[in-house]
């Protein structure tokens, strides 16, 4: 009996980075709903005490419990400076604890202000309006420079789309230098950008495309997609290549693009990756008008299917 008392007292749990300056934890008691506190030290002094019932859909995906959950926003004072940070409960350490903050010469900075800026309360209403004529963009992080058919995908639109300029977001040197070289025979319209947050990015595109399959960039995606009315958001996913037009496709755009372009017919738009990566994009940055078309279009679509909590 006194064995399973002992098992009956086991708290387990970890914390998880989400680069933003913010973590994300999941606490909880063997055999036990009861509501578990973890403790936040910062170079050894303990700042605060949080209480673990919350809701996050990652974390309970992480851990196939719903509840449970906390989250902590690192002080301001603690941003850009190298602190030891510690989660424990019951004086025991969390799993990944403790880690130590990024400091401003590391060189993914840049990166988490950045992702940081995607939960400023103030950001929404600045960003609805904002964008770039005749402008496509795009994240030149580590898994997208190391893609040679996204490269080739960024390429063909640069062919493609001769009056258009090229923006690519980076956060450190070496995304810089490998941009430089891959992209050394289109530095005449490309244009390298480090974006302190969200609204340098809208500021500078009319166009934003992203590889479905990188997750870390998908945020971005997704914040623009539901943020921003003049800004058309393009996921790239090569195997849609292949593809072929669907009966959703036709729903979805035969009448918008009957009504913008009466020369072209959804029908006769066989392979359903030139529809989709191509021919959309030459619409919307071809008619004003069309980016929120399809910007409500797409908005009621993914509603439907459920994937707008992605």
């Amino acid at each position: 009996m006194s064995d399973l008392l002992k098992i009956n007292d086991i708290v387990y749990g970890a914390v998880h980075d989400t680069h933003d300056f913010r973590y994300s934890g999941f606490c909880k008691k063997v055999r036990s709903d009861d509501v578990q506190s973890v403790d936040v030290w910062i170079d050894g002094e303990k700042v605060e005490t949080l209480t673990c019932d919350k809701r996050i859909e990652k974390i309970s995906n992480i851990y196939d419990k719903k509840g449970f959950a906390f989250q902590y926003k690192l002080p301001d004072g603690c941003i850009g400076e190298k602190c030891k940070i510690s989660f424990t409960c019951n004086g025991q350490e969390l799993e990944n604890s403790p880690m130590v903050t990024i400091a401003k010469d590391d060189s993914k900075y840049n990166e988490y202000r950045f992702m940081k800026s995607l939960g400023e309360n103030d950001v929404e209403e600045k960003i609805k309006n904002l964008y770039c004529k005749d402008s496509i963009g795009f994240f030149a992080t580590k898994e997208n420079l190391a893609d040679e058919e996204f490269i080739g995908y960024i390429k063909e639109l640069y062919a493609r789309f001769p009056e258009v300029t090229f923006k690519a977001f980076y956060f450190n040197n070496e995304q810089k230098e490998i941009l430089k070289f891959i992209f050394k025979n289109e530095i005449d319209r490309l244009k390298l950008h480090i974006p302190k947050n969200i609204l340098d990015v809208a500021k500078e595109i009319e166009i934003f495309t992203e590889k479905w399959t990188v997750s870390s960039s998908r945020k971005v995606f997704w914040f623009l997609f539901r943020k921003c009315k003049k800004i058309y958001t393009t996921g790239y996913l090569p195997s849609m290549f292949t593809e072929k037009i669907i009966e959703n496709d036709h729903v979805r755009y035969a009448s918008i693009i009957k009504n913008i372009d009466i020369n072209y017919n959804i029908e006769n738009s066989d392979n359903r990756g030139e529809f989709t990566f191509y021919d959309l994009i030459h619409f919307a940055l071809k008619y004003e008008e069309f980016k929120f078309m399809i910007y409500e279009a797409n908005r009621k679509y993914i509603w439907i299917k459920g994937l707008m909590n992605e």
